[in-house]
């Protein structure tokens, strides 16, 4: 097939046409508006942009990424630019309506439209030929097709109570699929990789996304309250709703748009676009590996990325952060593209750097201050490099070419101080992070600032030790007893409570414990030598991948301001107080999952290179297996995962259930006096699915509890009688306090699945 001038532009022209109609005539056939509304939003505008900005000379995937991340960043930026236009023209006071964004976005594009037709009116007939693959190739670009359906359908049976044999089928196929993909890399088309690291991302993040009918996690859940409230009123504004979240136009305008054009119901808006379109962050990685790597090398990193229980446990992440992860992924990437003329890469640039500040501060934050540290090192570089010109070392056609400029940095710093201490007022929360981070450096090595023992954060801590959760427990009921006034109840009533800790009910396990504690010993040694692995990874990449090498200086600096952070995780770990630990980690590991493989290639180097990379494979696939909870599940320990299970602490936590929302629902209707409702740390997100106003209170103690305050018990509460509190960094779980509030509130509301005191 040959692809014309007129052939491209008509059938875009034809694609904008044909959705116009869906929507204005509300087709919906076989889920068809949902499918081509989506894949219309986050491709045509996108590919507008880069047929105007005339990048023709990067590969399909790169140019597809560059595509998404563009019609993304588009849907924010026309977004809030109708939003803030059309009430100021007295056009209309509801802008995110449907027909006002949709005849503003097809102007918009119809615009964009003309003027790629001239910017590309030299643009020469384009031959797509079909890759030809044996059969190998075919059974290998089959194969993780089903991987998705294997999540999805695994996913439903588990919310249907059913049995988690097709999620555990996915997650063991896959480690057997890496396997031999790894092992036939020399005999497989190029394009298999990519398109396995795609499927197998949809899969992992889809298998927990769509656990539960409803929207399930912790941040997830208030920016799921935020969007509604943006939908609901049509328009986006600080006003609707006072909170730093609402600032992030990826929380907000993103999703209400998505959902006006796909049509689909709120929570899956949320649960299927935001992972889809997420999904493409471990491709970004395997890109950037691939521009100084081999395939085996880039492949083996992207996966090591999906490894991570912060990518796929979509209770760990929030939706801003997942869109601003894949701005910052963009933004090494056309760092590194050697295909793109230079003014056009800081034009990009720029563009995913301010999509980036309006997705996430705190990605933000951090990305801003790798970028700084990095021109920082480049500044200094130069002035040696002079020097070495001066005295005739080098020539000055040798100095290496940077691209990352004063001004690309100042210019990102200014957006995002207008952005959060101007236009939106957000900034504090750097303020409090840094104030709150250097407050508790004294406490480096208390055990107030250590882990909890849970085996996802303790990799990252070099001090932690397993903590004594009956002290912690202790501890937090003193400073309650101490803080409280005992509201409206005699103190020997509010005494009758013990708070005692307990473990989330999940079955017995089926192997003695000494095999438990063999094999978290294994997983943890695992996680340690990741830690090594990146360690002398970076080492080894600096001094001899690209020392010396002028087109890898600028790539080594950003490797080295990654790897700073990076240290920040394993020696000062009261970073995690503020802000989440794994998170940060998750957004380095962008740059220093390559480091992690090259690493891994040294420490085994004395096997041969056909051997070390099988060697390695199967450790990271071993990792893999832990994380996910594969391994826990398979022999019987006593950690279980939500993924997988209808049980465990992480089901207690987290898992939305209906008479959870009715609850909140309730709450909305007749707390009148907006009275304070006491609740735990992990019902607050769920009240936020159905009321977003209240004024909650994150103790549920007696003490902290008086006459006028609503009490809020989640499933977890009632049924299985835990309660959640996170106090100094530490998760812990303890007994409802039931009997009190039945022997002194009134129980105003119940459903079955949750009650409401007062």
């Amino acid at each position: 097939m040959i692809l014309t001038h007129p052939k491209i532009f008509y059938s875009i022209l034809a694609f904008i046409v044909l959705v116009n109609i869906l929507l204005i005539f509300d087709i919906n056939f076989l889920y068809i508006r949902p499918i081509l509304g989506f894949i219309f939003l986050i491709t045509v505008p996108g590919l507008l942009l880069m047929l105007i900005f005339r990048i023709r000379s990067v590969g399909f995937w790169e140019y597809l990424v560059y595509t998404i991340g563009l019609s993304v960043a588009f849907i924010m930026f026309a977004g809030l630019l109708v939003n803030w236009d059309l009430p100021f023209l007295g056009i209309t006071d509801k802008p995110l309506a449907l027909a006002p964004i949709l005849i503003s976005f097809d102007i918009l594009l119809l615009i964009m439209w003309v003027y790629a037709i001239l910017r590309n009116a030299d643009i020469k007939p384009l031959e797509i030929k079909p890759i030809k693959l044996d059969t190998r190739n075919k059974i290998f670009f089959i194969i993780p097709m089903l991987f998705p359906v294997l999540s999805i359908l695994g996913a439903f049976l588990l919310n249907n109570h059913g049995p988690n044999i097709l999620t555990m089928i996915m997650l063991g196929g896959i480690a057997l699929y890496v396997l031999f993909l790894v092992l036939h890399r020399d005999k497989l088309n190029e394009n298999v990789f990519p398109w396995a690291i795609l499927l197998i991302s949809i899969s992992l993040l889809l298998s927990g996304w769509l656990r539960s009918w409803l929207v399930s996690g912790v941040d997830i859940n208030l920016e799921y309250g935020i969007f509604q409230l943006t939908k609901e009123k049509s328009i986006w504004s600080l006003s609707n709703f006072h909170n730093a979240y609402n600032a992030m136009l990826s929380v907000n305008i993103l999703p209400t748009i998505l959902s006006l054009f796909t049509k689909v119901n709120g929570s899956y808006a949320i649960k299927i676009f935001f992972p889809l379109t997420f999904s493409f962050v471990p491709l970004i990685v395997y890109l950037i590996a691939r521009k100084y790597f081999k395939v085996v090398i880039g492949f083996l990193a992207s996966f090591f990325f999906m490894s991570q229980q912060t990518f796929f446990t979509w209770t760990a992440i929030p939706i801003r952060q997942e869109i601003a992860f894949l701005f910052f992924g963009l933004m090494l990437l056309v760092l590194f593209s050697k295909s793109i003329p230079s003014t056009m890469k800081k034009t990009l640039f720029i563009i995913f750097g301010l999509s980036m500040i309006v997705s996430h501060y705190s990605t933000s934050y951090i990305a801003l201050a790798i970028f700084l540290l990095t021109y920082i090192l480049v500044f200094f570089y130069k002035a040696f490099e002079k020097r070495k010109i001066k005295k005739g070392k080098i020539s000055a056609k040798d100095k290496a070419k940077f691209e990352l400029t004063l001004i690309l940095v100042l210019l990102l710093l200014i957006f995002s101080f207008l952005w959060y201490m101007q236009v939106t007022d957000t900034g504090s929360g750097l303020i409090n992070f840094t104030k709150n981070s250097f407050n508790n450096m004294d406490n480096l090595f208390s055990k107030d600032v250590q882990s909890n023992g849970n085996t996802i954060l303790d990799q990252f801590n070099l001090f932690s030790k397993p903590i004594d959760q009956n002290l912690q427990l202790d501890k937090y009921t003193k400073e309650i007893e101490n803080t409280s006034s005992y509201g409206d109840y005699s103190k020997e009533t509010y005494s009758s409570y013990h708070p005692r800790v307990i473990s989330s009910k999940i079955p017995n396990s089926k192997i003695d414990y000494n095999s438990i504690r063999a094999i978290n010993f294994i997983g943890d040694l695992l996680k340690k030598l990741m830690k090594l692995f990146i360690i002398i990874g970076v080492f080894a990449l600096t001094l001899y991948k690209f020392k010396n090498k002028k087109d890898k200086i600028e790539s080594m600096f950003i490797t080295i301001g990654c790897f700073l952070f990076f240290v920040f995780l394993l020696f000062l770990p009261f970073i995690s107080i503020s802000y989440d630990v794994l998170r940060m980690y998750q957004q380095v590991l962008v740059i220093l999952a390559v480091p992690a493989i090259f690493g891994s290639l040294l420490i085994f180097k004395f096997f041969k290179y056909k051997y070390r990379i099988l060697v390695i494979t199967l450790l990271f696939l071993l990792y893999f297996l832990f994380l996910c909870g594969f391994i826990n599940q398979a022999t019987g320990g006593v950690e279980s995962t939500m993924r997988i299970n209808n049980f465990g602490r992480e089901y207690d936590a987290y898992f939305s259930h209906a008479g959870e929302i009715y609850s909140g629902k309730w709450l909305e209707t007749n707390n009148n006096y907006h009275n304070t409702v006491n609740l735990d740390d992990k019902a607050e997100s769920k009240v936020y699915l159905s009321a977003i106003n209240q004024k909650l209170k994150r103790d549920i103690l007696p003490p902290t509890i008086t006459n006028d305050n609503y009490v809020y018990s989640t499933y977890a509460n009632s049924k299985n009688q835990i309660a959640f509190k996170v106090f100094t960094g530490n998760s812990l779980l303890f007994n409802f306090p039931s009997d009190f509030l039945n022997e002194n509130k009134n129980k105003v509301y119940a459903n079955g699945g949750s009650e409401i005191f007062k």
